[in-house]
Formats: C-alpha cells, sequence, structure tokens
C-alpha cells in the first residue's frame, strides 16, 4: 500500500511540475521557476522512498533522497519569498538557497550517511544523516520551512489574498505527516499525507495565477478607458 502511494505521489508531482513549468512559459514569473524545481525535487524524493521501502535503504537512493527532501522546502521556500518579499531580497535568498543545495550535494558524498535504524526513522532524518551534511540539511529544511508557512502567510495578511493560505496549508500537512510517521504512527500516513499537502499547494499556485490574471485584467481595462 505505502509503495503505490508513493508512486502515486511522484506521478503527481511530476504533472503538478510540468503544469508549473507551463505557467513559468507563459508568465515568465520566478515563483513559477521555483516551484517547478520544488515538484521536480518531491518526485526524486518520492522515487527514491517508493523503490527503498520494502527493501530498506541503501546508500546511493538515500543519499539522493537527502538531497531532494531538504532541497524541495527550500526551493519551494524561495518560490513563496517572492511572493511575500522585495524582489532583492527574495533574488539574494534564491542565491543563499542556491550555495545550499550545491553544499549539500558535495557534503552527502564526502560525508555519507550512516545507513542504520528503521525505515521511518531514516527517512524522518534520525540518526543517519551526520556531520556537515546534518547542519546543512537542518538550516535548509527548518529555515526553508518557515519562510513557505510564514511567507504564505504573511502574504495573505498584505492582500487577503486566499491561495496563500493554500500553501501554508499544504506545508503544514505534508510536515505533519512527514513528523508523525517518523515516530512509527504509520507508514501509509506519510504519502497519503504528502499528496494532501501537494494537492493543497498546487491549489494555491494555480489560484495565485487566476488572481494576478484577474489584476493583469482589471489594469488592462482600466488603462484602456
Amino acid at each position: 500500500m505505502a509503495e503505490t502511494l508513493f508512486w502515486a505521489a511522484a506521478l503527481l508531482a511530476v504533472i503538478f511540475a510540468l503544469a508549473l513549468m507551463s505557467r513559468y512559459r507563459e508568465r515568465r514569473a520566478p515563483f513559477y521557476l521555483w516551484w517547478t524545481f520544488s515538484f521536480a525535487f518531491y518526485t526524486l524524493a518520492y522515487i527514491t522512498e517508493a523503490t527503498s521501502v520494502k527493501t530498506h535503504w541503501t546508500l546511493f537512493p538515500y543519499q539522493l533522497y537527502i538531497i531532494a527532501s531538504a532541497t524541495l522546502v527550500g526551493t519551494m521556500s524561495v518560490g513563496t519569498s517572492y511572493l511575500a518579499f522585495p524582489k532583492a531580497l527574495a533574488r539574494g535568498y534564491a542565491g543563499f538557497i542556491t550555495i545550499l543545495f550545491l553544499s549539500l550535494t558535495v557534503s552527502v558524498f564526502v560525508v555519507p550517511p550512516v545507513i542504520h535504524g528503521s525505515w521511518l526513522a531514516l527517512n524522518g532524518g534520525k540518526g543517519g544523516i551526520v556531520g556537515l551534511t546534518q547542519v546543512i540539511y537542518i538550516i535548509m529544511a527548518s529555515l526553508g520551512g518557515t519562510i513557505v508557512v510564514v511567507g504564505a502567510a504573511w502574504s495573505w495578511w498584505k492582500t487577503r489574498r486566499h491561495y496563500n493560505l493554500l500553501i501554508a496549508a499544504g506545508a503544514i500537512v505534508a510536515g505533519i505527516g512527514g513528523t508523525l510517521a517518523s515516530q512509527g504512527v504509520g507508514l501509509s500516513i506519510l504519502p497519503a499525507m504528502n499528496i494532501l499537502g501537494l494537492v493543497l499547494i498546487f491549489l494555491g499556485y494555480v489560484y495565485s495565477r487566476s488572481s494576478q490574471q484577474g489584476r493583469s485584467n482589471t489594469r488592462a481595462a482600466t488603462g484602456s478607458r
């Protein structure tokens, strides 16, 4: 059951990534590009989970999972920062996340994770991630997760556009699913809640596009008078 749900989540993430890339090509808004990156990393994370859940983690898939699971949060937070913060600040933060991603990619192979403990524990990052990799992982995941939730909530507070709350709710649901699963509450709850989180986040992205188009149409109509 869990393996099937992980594959379903991976397929969903691919579909969403392609849809967001299409939005980026149409609008050239940077947050669509960063959200595309995020769903691409979601896809990689789910594939590694789907292929390992029955056989336990081995080193290389787990290294890929570490990179993907941290960077999907980091890149999502960059996209959210473009909604909530000034562009100059968002660009600087994008550069910071890029540096963290490159550092994590190098570190996870220079300082390999330790494969021990249960599949769920390793999936939750308990014990397996060590050294500099652990430091970078914690910074990217915790900082990124905070910015996704706080940034979306702040953007809603400023604009009262409710799609921001969908993004925040989706991130919270996915985070709760990971926490519960890492505590051994149930294996299938992790992909199930991640699927729900993905849907909520993607709906937030879709509604953000609709809202932008409405504002653009309004400005165009006003300007033509």
